[in-house]
């Protein structure tokens, strides 16, 4: 679909050089990234200083598609996500915990450099990498994140929720033992009802017997019954 009068023409990509994958990447043809990322990932560490070239340079999309690349070279990946970790760009540092996720690094490191980011969008992200981590460092990570949380975005609150699951307990007792009386704020109050944890439904009744607490809250606090399995409900 182009105006009329437009002259349909398809460039000539070389996929047998390093430069010539390095320009059809930047295509945005899925088919052409393919065939370019293909090459530049056969290539390995010989089209490492290319790709650098290119992450440095000033389009987003073009220093992404080479940092997935970077991040594969052997031996050399991890280097380059620790790189990407202390970027300008959240998107950057964004990408790069997922690639460290991808290529199962330990994850709680890369966590903690990020844990205080001035971005909640790499801080969700920092929730969701630490979803069914082992590392003991990760409840205090999860808890440092959540007490973070606005009470306003409910998508950082999701994102705590994710990295929690089936760790919930540990995770909601290193976040309270930091909140300690201040869970009753608003933002307290979202991590209980968003909480699975056994210690969460106490503090959800209290929550429903607070005189202050509004109907639609209250009606909110008894739905998140549903969803706890502790008979002390």
């Amino acid at each position: 679909i182009a105006p009329n009068g437009s002259k349909y023409k398809v460039p000539k990509f070389d996929f047998t050089t390093i430069d010539g994958a390095i320009e059809a990447l930047k295509n945005p043809c899925l088919a052409v990234r393919y065939l370019a990322w293909t090459k530049l990932h056969d290539e390995g560490a010989a089209a490492e200083p290319a790709l650098v070239r290119l992450f440095q340079s000033d389009n987003p999309r073009y220093r992404a598609r080479a940092l997935w690349l970077l991040s594969k070279i052997d031996r050399r990946g991890a280097k380059h996500i620790d790189a990407a970790l202390a970027d300008a760009s959240p998107d950057i540092r964004i990408t790069a915990l997922r690639a460290a996720r991808e290529l199962n690094l330990d994850i709680a490191p890369l966590v903690r450099k990020l844990v205080h980011d001035p971005s909640p969008q790499v801080r969700r992200e920092c929730a969701i990498a630490l979803r069914h981590c082992k590392s003991p460092d990760t409840a205090d990570l999860c808890a440092e994140l959540a007490m973070q949380h606005d009470g306003h975005d409910r998508w950082y609150l999701e994102a705590i929720g994710i990295g929690a699951d089936k760790q919930w307990d540990a995770y909601f007792a290193a976040w309270l033992a930091k909140a300690s009386d201040n869970w009753t704020g608003p933002a307290g109050r979202d991590i209980v009802w968003r909480s699975r944890a056994n210690a969460a439904v106490p503090l959800l009744a209290k929550s429903i017997l607070d005189p202050s607490t509004k109907p639609d809250e209250r009606v909110r606090f008894f739905r998140a019954f549903d969803f706890q399995s502790d008979f002390s409900k």
